[in-house]
């Protein structure tokens, strides 16, 4: 059993009977990892709110598996609701402070419900939590003398301050002005993270994303992690706020422990969503998903290295218009890749490149078209080469896939080529969509942005799970 702190297994909920029932959440299956910060998003009337109630003990579990904090829900006696209740923070759009109290005050009444507590703990505990909000000036103002962004922060003071291990918030920021939401939630995050609290959102918010760990997509009722459904919900705003994602790393730890059969699996699931996808790029000119691209390919790169027992592996993306290619990705000794560029036509990538033909070398050193160059350069000594075409819809080349030195000392062979083109034309549509951006942005062909998205997490841990 998941000692996850929340767990949704086939969880389904109707409101009405008869003829008038109607089913607002469909078999959903979920977890949420202890201090993560999870978003849910969706249009309104998609189940968002429900499903909070229902993780909030708020609401009683009508189908299906709920375990909160380890304790199942489901036909749970209220008295246990009540005091898993008190081990959570709820933070709502409307901030339900009471008007006639202080905002220490306010803040002291959600304390009560901390048993263990003596008065001068809730006290100074109150008074800790204020400040920690930039509420320590304000804590004997009454609700209607605060702003709605300061009413808000009380009432997230209120939440916190019990220390609780699970924050649900329900459209926090909605209304809030852009610098009001971003503070708010800002607070949300750094409080959550100093306490290692987990938080599930509910929010229509684009412009705050990027505070996430993961985003899970609720659409008429059911839920889905795929990053193209969370994109086309709402492309421009979404893309401009992945362009500040830190989520960084885990993509890389995910790919390098998949088996290769599941690796094969997943690159074919992702190159169909990639292609869906293209439309809604399109929508926005944005850095984000070139920086979420940039991630992908090195880390895809390095893992069809490793599939084909190939030393290294490298990805040179095509430039026509400058006549040369240049490494995206190439792995080295070092602690950052090195920068390759080969004008068209020459040495071996080059002329794969130019002629849209695989070339599988033997023994490199034997090649008239080989070039020592970079070996010279590192110090590296290459002995076999497999390099192999991209092509785009229309086939035209628009990079190149190399790997270097077979494991045991050994040439690469017909399955290695079959493999590695398979590769190439799942990477197809992935690269596509790179270059959709890069033509928007007209790059400087050697600038890379080193920054990756947590919505890519939400496409990849669908595919991953499957084969854990």
């Amino acid at each position: 059993m998941s000692s996850n702190p929340i767990v949704l297994e086939n969880v389904s909920h109707a409101f009405g009977r008869g003829e008038l029932r109607k089913q607002v959440l469909f078999e959903i299956d979920a977890e949420i990892r202890e201090g993560e910060i999870v978003l849910f998003t969706g249009p309104s009337g998609s189940g968002k709110t429900t499903l909070l109630t229902l993780v909030g003990a708020l609401r009683s579990t009508q189908e299906g598996s709920l375990r909160v904090l380890g304790r199942e829900l489901r036909g749970a006696r209220a008295g246990a609701l009540v005091q898993l209740r008190r081990e959570i923070g709820y933070i709502f759009q409307s901030h339900n402070l009471i008007e006639s109290l202080t905002a220490e005050e306010n803040v002291l009444l959600g304390l009560r419900l901390k048993p263990g507590l003596t008065p001068g703990e809730r006290q100074r505990r109150a008074a800790e939590t204020l400040a920690a909000v930039g509420l320590a000036d304000f804590r004997d103002r009454l609700p209607r003398n605060l702003s709605g962004g300061q009413r808000q922060r009380v009432a997230i003071a209120r939440a916190l301050a019990p220390r609780p291990r699970l924050v649900l918030a329900d459209e926090p920021t909605a209304s809030l002005d852009r610098t009001s939401g971003r503070e708010v939630i800002e607070i949300v995050r750094g409080l959550a993270r100093s306490e290692g609290v987990t938080v599930l959102l509910v929010t229509h918010d684009d412009r705050i994303l990027d505070v996430a760990d993961r985003i899970l997509h609720l659409e008429d009722g059911r839920l889905s992690d795929s990053y193209a459904a969370v994109v086309a919900s709402s492309a421009g705003n979404l893309m401009a706020s992945l362009a500040h994602s830190n989520w960084q790393g885990q993509l890389a730890e995910q790919v390098e422990r998949l088996p290769d059969e599941r690796f094969n699996e997943m690159l074919e699931g992702f190159t169909a969503e990639a292609r869906g996808f293209l439309e809604a790029v399109r929508l926005s000119q944005s850095e984000a998903h070139e920086a979420l691209l940039d991630q992908v390919l090195d880390v895809f790169t390095r893992k069809i290295g490793e599939i084909l027992d190939a030393d290294r592996a490298t990805l040179f993306l095509v430039d026509w218009a400058a006549g040369q290619l240049w490494s995206k990705y190439a792995e080295t000794d070092g602690a950052e890749p090195l920068e390759i560029r080969i004008p068209l036509g020459e040495a071996i990538a080059g002329t794969v490149a130019a002629t849209g033909r695989t070339m599988n070398v033997p023994d490199a050193y034997r090649e008239p078209l080989f070039d020592p160059a970079t070996d010279r350069q590192t110090g590296y000594r290459t002995r076999s080469i497999l390099c192999v075409p991209i092509l785009d819809a229309e086939g035209e080349v628009i990079a190149v896939a190399q790997v270097l030195n077979k494991q045991g000392g050994e040439a690469f062979d017909a399955d290695d080529e079959r493999q590695l083109t398979e590769f190439a034309e799942a990477m197809s549509a992935i690269l596509e969509s790179w270059r959709q951006m890069s033509r928007q942005k007209a790059p400087d062909p050697g600038t890379t942005v080193g920054s990756a998205t947590r919505i890519w997490e939400a496409s990849i841990e669908a595919l991953l799970s499957e084969g854990r």
